[in-house]
């Protein structure tokens, strides 16, 4: 039998995730690279633990995806490049994207004449500016995966370490590397767990799906309230072990929601003779674009409208979320209808 061409669960998770993503910025303070929305709608309650529940696993899930992805098309289908095609292939996937809408977003909200520094401009835009962050650290990622794949290196042992990798500090390094301990891990446990898939999708029952999704809300409540309110001395050591507490638990919060949502979808997905509805591939279809366009709305809608002085503050996010998504997806679909749009976002 032939194998299929697409992963069924990726076709949902990618816009469950990216409509999660843009909720989360819509709902919290968004940062323009001076100053800050000084509104405290993210401050209410309901909203701060929606944001809480959100933020566990949203970006992380990406970068799963990705590794997810790289090891289904190589393993299953086949898919090896050599190393220079294979970077080539995603400098033009990737960092382009992040060249050309990076210029765009600099020279909307960053760019003073009096003020302007070249080296500024070229750290800003190679380091990915504003949200685009996202997308030179996943190409470093994705350079890692390949090596992993191409010389067989991948075990436990080096989930294990990628993992203790994932919780040191990150330094404040250019294009992509500051982030890049943290999320290496994910795109490398996307990779295993499509080597172990089998077995995972054998405990994609209600049991285990309760269970996690129950221990992820725990999770969540317990690094919100209970790590921030733990004293600690004054100490270098104290401060050491307090810092490797919140990122172990923010580890394990996240690896634990994405396995949620994983077996949740996975039990949807699995099910004999199933398909997704169309708008569901075209859903995800236009998620790249979603990502890169929704910042620009909303950073636009706070900083440069009267929204958060004319409206209660309260609707300031809802507002924000429904014309940062609608917008983000039309102006997706309207370059999408172009060549140089496909080129970029297709």
């Amino acid at each position: 039998m032939e194998k299929k061409k697409l992963l069924y669960e990726v076709s949902y998770i990618r816009p469950i995730v990216i409509f999660l993503l843009v909720v989360s910025h819509s709902f919290t303070k968004i940062h323009k690279g001076a100053g800050d929305v000084t509104q405290d709608y993210d401050l209410a309650i309901g909203y701060l633990w929606l944001v809480r529940l959100i933020k566990g696993f949203r970006i992380e899930t990406i970068a799963l995806v990705a590794g997810y992805v790289f090891a289904y098309q190589s393993i299953d289908l086949g898919k090896k490049y050599e190393f220079w095609p294979f970077v080539k292939k995603k400098f033009v996937r990737l960092i382009i994207p992040m060249l050309f809408f990076g210029c765009i977003y600099y020279f909307f909200f960053f760019f003073k004449p009096a003020s302007f520094s070249i080296f500024d401009f070229v750290n800003k835009l190679l380091s990915g500016c504003g949200h685009l962050w996202f997308l030179p650290m996943l190409f470093w990622c994705f350079i890692a995966i390949w090596l992993v794949d191409h010389y067989h290196l991948s075990s436990k042992w080096l989930l294990l370490i990628l993992a203790v990798f994932s919780i040191a500090p990150s330094l404040n390094l250019p294009i992509g590397f500051n982030r890049l301990p943290h999320f290496l891990f994910f795109v490398y446990a996307g990779f295993f767990l499509w080597e172990h898939h089998d077995v995972v999708m054998s405990r994609a029952n209600g049991k285990w799906i309760v269970l996690a999704w129950v221990a992820y809300v725990l999770l969540v409540v317990i690094k919100s309230t209970l790590v921030p309110s733990y004293k600690v001395a004054d100490t270098a050591l104290s401060k050491v072990l307090l810092f490797g507490l919140n990122n172990v638990m923010h580890l394990i919060t996240s690896c634990c929601g994405i396995m949620a949502l994983y077996l949740t979808v996975v039990h949807f997905t699995s099910r004999e003779g199933f398909t997704p509805p169309q708008w569901v591939i075209n859903a995800s279809n236009n998620c790249y674009g979603v990502y890169v366009f929704h910042q620009f709305i909303l950073v636009w809608l706070y900083f440069y409208t009267p929204l958060v002085a004319v409206c209660p503050s309260l609707l300031v996010p809802l507002v924000g979320f429904v014309v940062a998504f609608s917008s983000s997806l039309l102006l997706t679909k309207l370059t999408l209808k172009t060549r140089f749009g496909r080129f970029l976002i297709g």
